[in-house]
């Protein structure tokens, strides 16, 4: 009977969270407002707060400042729509921001010459960002780009979206994207950039971007983080084909959409 109650408490509060009653950031009442509030024990309240918090819905801080907060909802990252971070993060009502971690050109190492079809020792334009959600890191993006086909490119704005960027200053737009999705941990460097602990999962996407001419222009790594992003994306046909040859003790899934530059 008491599992039962604490079910119904939970889908009741996992309700209010989804129509905005129990706002991101709003603090809870006290444990007794609450139990009185939802007319259970506080025991039963005690395991459904318990529970939020595992899934990383809401966050106990202690202390006389402290109490229950209702965390922020996860980013949306949609495969099947072409937008940059900035626009998407716009539609589900987030402030952007993007903090430059460092630009320079270099010289692209042989996973990057494949898959940007390039020549051994060409150079590749390479930027580190940090992208931010009202305030908050939300990834770590490494883009790498053709450094012959974009002169002057670093001595551009780079803190927005830079699709946007290489198609109002190259006339160059994306049409199509491969990407692969997979769990990592976070390294020391990447949780401290982050603002999670060491070894927290997140989501690693490698993209290869595609422009109208079929000709790659962009190879990106980003790193996610996984408490704060939902992977979703829209099927037509035979737009996600499975593959269900093993690589190791991986299934792939190729997925055909866009990505965020």
């Amino acid at each position: 009977m008491e599992q039962a109650v604490a079910e119904n408490l939970q889908r009741r509060m996992l309700a209010e969270m989804g129509s905005g009653t129990l706002a991101p950031g709003s603090r809870l009442g006290s444990e007794r407002e609450l139990a009185e509030h939802y007319g259970v024990s506080r025991a039963t309240l005690r395991q459904v707060l318990a529970a939020l918090q595992e899934a990383g819905l809401v966050r106990r801080v202690p202390g006389r400042g402290g109490g229950t907060f209702v965390n922020h909802a996860k980013v949306e990252r949609d495969l099947s729509r072409i937008a940059g971070v900035p626009a998407y993060l716009a539609r589900q009502g987030y402030v952007a921001g993007t903090r430059v971690l460092s630009t320079g050109m270099t010289v692209a190492d042989h996973q990057t010459c494949s898959a940007l079809q390039l020549k051994p020792d060409s150079l590749v334009v390479d930027i580190r960002r940090i992208r931010l959600a009202d305030g908050t890191p939300i990834s770590l993006d490494h883009a790498r780009f053709p450094a012959d086909r974009f002169p002057g490119l670093l001595e551009m704005p780079l803190g927005g979206s830079l699709y946007e960027l290489l198609e109002q200053e190259f006339d160059t737009t994306p049409a199509d994207a491969e990407e692969l999705i997979e769990v990592v941990h976070a390294t020391d460097d990447e949780a401290a950039l982050l603002s999670v602990e060491t070894g927290a999962p997140l989501l690693s996407i490698s993209r290869t971007t595609y422009d109208s001419e079929g000709a790659p222009f962009e190879f990106s790594g980003d790193l996610f983080r996984a408490d704060r992003t939902r992977i979703i994306t829209r099927i037509a046909g035979r737009g996600l084909r499975g593959n269900s040859r093993r690589n190791g003790e991986f299934v792939e899934l190729s997925v055909t959409g866009l990505g965020q530059a």
